[in-house]
């Protein structure tokens, strides 16, 4: 398909804009590696937590919402939705953490929390491991999505334009560092929204309907989803046949396990560099809330509204990730064309320059300052920033040449960090976890991931999902557990060290007790709990309420939305200046 000299329009004028972002804050990245990586540390609560926000909305998430929708109907989305419990946590119990340590990243944490040369060996270890795995995994499915994209909007060329689409990217991200990411984001982030709704709009109206989308998808077989209840929220009890290959198993797994087990039960790398980047503790919490909420409540209907209409307009296609952008050049006129693509085009980049910066971050601040060059000026370590910004785009454009499948490097990601998550949390509030605890649990969540997935092809049993993130959970606790009460644990004085700095909650009492003047336990764990579940009351309600009213199921919409009003009452009331500020003691 060729675009109209208007949608080029549209495209250059947002290219331009992007570039301009960085390159007026290239002066301002370049006067040091805090500055590049961590925005001076200065960064207000609603800019930081739309960064967030931008980041996470990359263009995958659109295709492969549409289609879960297609394969499994709504409740599919349970493989993310899962996430807001611990994405709650990390609001009112681990934002205030991470922002006192006053880390630039999450390896750099080790040497923080832990000493000696375990805790060396796992600052480097971790660096490559997510600049390796994690990140060059993400940038993967990232590169994948936006192939798919151009695949479908241009009937040539699509490599082309991917390398000058990343081009760009890099271009502005090794210029403005995080502040230009940041504030590109913001501009993104709108952009990308606005695309999104308009895409509904257009592909609702051509399927007749909400009324008729409903009437069509409410009476299977359509598609791929044909024997389900497309528009359920939960799935159904009935489990039948085998149960670990049943979407109730895998729910259950979802909402009792993946939630705490995943790698970024604690925040992530993510939401961490943008929490150390905040002004201070109060501004991190507001930042992560909002991320939270505009992920949860706000973000998601947009795409599940064009992926039921598109089961009315495509109901059936051999790759259901497509949908969304053949949608997107079948039903919108040029101009608008243009804007949508535009769009996924700031998806992509708001998401990419971010893993991006973050590899940058390991790479630099984890191992080439740490191992290999020391005392060198800030000059050279951001001229070094912006090579190794080079190398994480090779890395990632790499896998996502040779990927196939976005949900299915999604649900990887998933099983390999199923064995960290624990540990992640357990570091913040037992002072026993040392740092071979952590390296026990990376090592033997990846090990046990791969034999699971690999078991059948030398006639053991095929792993379903469910069972592989179980069974890792399991596996990796018990591996680390043993490790932790094995090796001796960090020496006194690191814990004293970390204990002052940080002041976490839980069980730290040989460490309070080896303290001078000693120390009451920190306060405020009680309160931030209870605002956890409320606050997970709250995303949920607003969720699902807003869901029920435009699939037009009024009463339960109706009450959902009043939960959501008074939970939200409540959190908005606890939310003062005053009240804060005695959650943060």
């Amino acid at each position: 398909m060729a675009l109209a000299p208007l949608d080029w329009a549209v495209l250059a004028l947002y290219f331009v804009l992007s570039l301009a972002i960085g390159l007026h804050y290239t002066r301002r990245a370049s006067a040091s590696t805090a500055e590049f990586f961590v925005s001076g540390r200065n960064l207000p609560w609603w800019l930081a937590g739309t960064s967030m926000v931008a980041t996470s909305f990359a263009v995958d998430t659109p295709l492969v919402v549409t289609a879960w929708v297609r394969t499994g109907g709504i409740q599919e989305n349970w493989i993310w939705w899962c996430l807001a419990m611990s994405g709650m946590l990390a609001v009112f119990v681990f934002a205030k953490l991470w922002r006192r340590s006053e880390v630039v990243t999450v390896a750099e944490f080790t040497e923080l929390r832990y000493a000696g040369r375990s805790a060396s060996a796992l600052r480097g270890f971790r660096a490559v491991y997510l600049t390796l795995y994690a990140n060059a995994l993400t940038m993967g499915w990232l590169s994948l999505a936006m192939l798919k994209v151009l695949g479908e909007v241009l009937s040539v060329g699509k490599e082309w334009a991917l390398v000058v689409t990343v081009l760009v990217t890099l271009l502005y991200g090794m210029l403005g560092g995080l502040w230009g990411a940041v504030v590109t984001d913001l501009f993104q982030f709108s952009l990308a929204m606005v695309g999104s709704v308009l895409l509904a709009i257009f592909a609702v109206d051509a399927a007749g309907g909400i009324a008729n989308v409903l009437a069509v998808v409410g009476n299977p077989p359509v598609g791929a989803s044909a024997g389900r209840d497309v528009v359920s929220f939960l799935p159904p009890l009935e489990a039948g046949g085998d149960f670990w290959s049943t979407p109730l198993a895998t729910f259950l797994m979802l909402v009792t396990v993946q939630w705490w087990s995943n790698k970024n039960s604690d925040g992530g790398p993510v939401v961490v560099q943008r929490i150390a980047a905040s002004r201070d503790e109060r501004e991190a919490l507001l930042a992560t809330l909002w991320f939270q909420v505009a992920n949860y409540a706000l973000r998601p209907w947009p795409w599940i509204l064009t992926a039921l209409a598109s089961l009315v307009l495509y109901p059936d296609l051999a790759d259901p990730e497509i949908a969304y952008p053949r949608m997107m050049v079948d039903l919108l006129p040029a101009g608008l064309r243009g804007v949508m693509l535009a769009s996924l085009t700031a998806a992509f980049m708001s998401s990419f320059v971010t893993f991006i910066n973050l590899s940058a971050a390991y790479l630099v601040n984890d191992l080439y300052r740490r191992f290999l060059v020391r005392g060198a000026s800030e000059r050279h370590y951001v001229a070094a920033s912006r090579v190794a910004s080079v190398v994480a785009v090779v890395l990632g454009g790499t896998v996502g040449y040779f990927a196939t499948s976005i949900s299915g490097l999604f649900k990887l990601l998933l099983e390999l960090g199923a064995g960290v998550g624990l540990v992640y949390i357990a570091r913040w509030f037992w002072w026993r976890v040392n740092a071979w605890s952590e390296i026990a649990a990376m090592l033997t969540s990846s090990i046990f991931t791969a034999v699971l997935r690999m078991s059948h092809t030398w006639g053991g049993p095929e792993f379903t999902f469910p069972q592989v993130v179980l069974l890792n959970a399991a596996g990796s606790f018990l591996v680390w557990w043993a490790v932790t009460l094995l090796t001796a644990p960090t020496p006194m004085p690191k814990l004293i060290e970390f204990y002052r700095k940080v002041r976490p909650p839980g069980w730290w009492g040989p460490v309070r007790s080896a303290l001078p003047e000693g120390s009451a336990e920190a306060a405020g764990l009680g309160r931030s709990l209870v605002l956890w579940a409320i606050s997970t009351v709250f995303v949920y309600a607003a969720l699902f309420g807003t869901g029920k009213l435009l699939l037009r199921a009024w009463v339960p919409g109706a009450l959902l939305s009043a939960v959501a009003l008074a939970t939200g009452a409540y959190l908005w009331r606890n939310l003062s200046r005053e009240k804060v500020a005695a959650l943060l003691r």
